[in-house]
Formats: C-alpha cells, structure tokens, sequence
C-alpha cells in the first residue's frame, strides 16, 4: 500500500470542506419515520438525524445540529450514500465507514466497500482523535434505524 502522502491527505481535506461549507439535506424532515440524535459532550457536536422510509427503503434523510466540520461533512455525505438502500444496506455502510476507521492505516481495503460519496472520510482515518467526529452521525442513524428494524 501506498503511503498517505500529502497530496491524497490535501484531495480528502477538500472533500470533507466542502461537505462542511456547503453541507447537503441540512433540513427538517416534515414527518419522518424515525430520529436518532447524538452529542459529544467534550466538544459539543450535536447532530439529529431523521429518516423517512418507504417499507424497508430510506426514501429520505437529513439531518440537524451543530459540528465541527468533520462531524459536519460525514453528515452530508452520509445522506449522500444511503437515500435509496434498505434499512440493512443503510446499516452496512455506516458499519464499513466505522471498520474504515478503525482499521489502523488499511485504507486500500476500506476504499473497496465505501461508496464513492464517503471517501473524503478516508482522511480522517489516519486521526483517530477525530474518529468520533466522523462516527456521530452514523451513531445517530444507527438509533434511528434500530427503532424500526
């Protein structure tokens, strides 16, 4: 495997800012079919995340809250890589983006499984102070979803 240089380092931060300056489906969902919410209480990241499902499908996704752009940008892209799977598939993302992270430096085989909307979270491995910036919204979709499965 390659080293993670600088370059591959500046192209995920890119990614991960501009999810934070501009994040997608930073909204309120009407009627959503489940909420899950997370706080980190030593940094104050607070994200909700609501889902809207049709049968077993997550039709819609968005989230709210406040984060720091880690946070901020998983957020995004995570309503980015679910809308349209299944409860199940939603909930194996969410699993390959936690193994991405913890794989200690083995990003070659994360990159297989992570759809192509999460890997500017692929930066954010290498820093495992800033895992559960990455993880609070996952973990907020988690218990969203675990109320409905």
């Amino acid at each position: 495997m390659a080293p993670f240089t600088a370059s591959i380092a500046a192209m995920y931060q890119d990614g991960l800012l501009a999810h934070h300056r501009a994040p997608r489906n930073r909204r309120v969902i009407d009627a959503p079919t489940a909420i899950g919410a997370r706080k980190n209480p030593v940094c104050g990241d607070e994200i909700t995340v609501m889902v809207a499902l049709d049968a077993d499908v997550v039709r819609d996704v968005a989230f709210t809250g406040r984060g720091c752009s880690i946070a901020t940008a998983s957020a995004s892209m995570m309503t980015d890589a679910i809308v349209g799977r299944t409860v199940g598939a939603a909930l194996a993302v969410a699993d390959a983006v936690d193994r991405m992270l913890h794989a200690s430096g083995v990003v070659a085989s994360a990159e297989a499984v992570l759809p192509e909307a999460l890997t500017p979270l692929l930066g954010v491995a290498p820093f495992p102070g800033r895992h559960g910036c990455a993880m609070l919204p996952w973990q907020a979709l988690r218990e969203a979803l675990a109320a409905k499965r």
